[in-house]
């Protein structure tokens, strides 16, 4: 998936709102599980189509933790046709999501890392948003959270969009 020059001593391909005890590691999976529950949410843009995305997590010997997400596989026949539709085709090999990072921390670089897909190329999404900003994914006394870059006020921790959607 990610080359022929890199090694994964082990793949896991999961849901978009994956369980824990999968047999990916733990932190990594609870960290999609937060961003694929915040990806209902304060979206603008195309419509992205979420029951179709999956998770790919490639753990290679060094620990580094290589991120797929994909939604580009068959449409259900129901559906009809929009031209505005993302998907999304990510395959992400960066020392930046490693197997040493907290839970906080990895949700922060997998949050960063699909949120850039998103509002990168066309057609976008912008996720999430407030009063038309983009927030920001960062980590907070322990927290991951998405922060208000104007405000610099933190909106709510990521995966809890939806209990904040009211305020």
């Amino acid at each position: 998936m990610w080359g022929p020059d890199l090694e994964y001593v082990d793949e896991w391909t999961l849901p978009l709102l994956p369980d824990s005890g999968m047999g990916a590691p733990t932190q990594m999976v609870d960290a999609c599980f937060a961003v694929g529950s915040d990806l209902h949410w304060r979206r603008s843009g195309a419509h992205l189509d979420l029951d179709r995305l999956r998770w790919t997590l490639s753990l290679h010997e060094t620990g580094v933790v290589g991120l797929g997400v994909n939604s580009s596989g068959p449409r259900p026949r129901s559906k009809a046709s929009n031209v505005d539709e993302r998907t999304l085709g990510i395959a992400r090999y960066s020392v930046d999501l490693h197997m040493d990072l907290s839970f906080a921390e990895a949700t922060v670089v997998i949050a960063d890392i699909v949120q850039t897909e998103l509002a990168g190329y066309p057609p976008w999404v912008e996720w999430p948003v407030e009063e038309k900003r983009l927030l920001w994914p960062t980590v907070v006394d322990g927290t991951a959270v998405w922060r208000d870059p104007r405000t610099d006020r933190a909106v709510a921790p990521i995966g809890l969009l939806a209990a904040r959607e009211d305020d």
